[in-house]
């Protein structure tokens, strides 16, 4: 309702509603609800109906002889037009393969066995002190008892 007492509303007429589908007459009491529409089922030779390819050959020439009639004159060659696109070369022969020379074969250095024996002793070593340090830090920060539990 607005100020002076009036709705803005229209009144709903019978033409402005549709009916439910089915219509309220036709449905029956033991059918409720949507139902499926029954299928309709065609068959088709999968060739064109008679006449056809005359039909359109004809509609072809009518357009043929109205553009003629219309003043413009027709194309001199029945050809294809030129395409607009020039013929893109394969992409294998656009690019160039640049030579490399031969890198040079430098030997492998043959490391001693006493060396790489070493180095595994002391990776070992590290591993070892770095897991008692850790630990230590460990318990010297959370499990250590506290002084002052004493009489001093």
């Amino acid at each position: 309702m607005n100020e002076d007492g009036q709705g803005n509303e229209l009144p709903i007429t019978d033409a402005d509603t549709t009916p439910p589908n089915p219509a309220a007459g036709a449905s029956s009491p033991a059918r409720s609800g949507w139902q499926m529409p029954e299928p309709k089922f065609q068959k088709s030779s999968g060739y064109l109906p008679q006449g056809y390819v005359d039909e359109v050959a004809l509609e072809n020439f009518a357009a043929a002889a109205a553009e003629s009639s219309s003043g413009t004159p027709p194309p001199e060659s029945v050809a294809e037009p030129e395409p607009l696109v020039e013929p893109q070369p394969d992409l294998s022969e656009q690019l160039e393969i640049p030579t490399v020379p031969a890198a040079k074969t430098v030997p492998a250095k043959q490391r001693s066995t006493g060396a790489r024996i070493a180095m595994i002793i002391l990776g070992l070593l590290g591993m070892v002190v770095f897991i008692s340090v850790f630990l230590g830090l460990v318990y010297y920060l959370f499990l250590m008892p506290r002084g002052g539990n004493g009489q001093f």
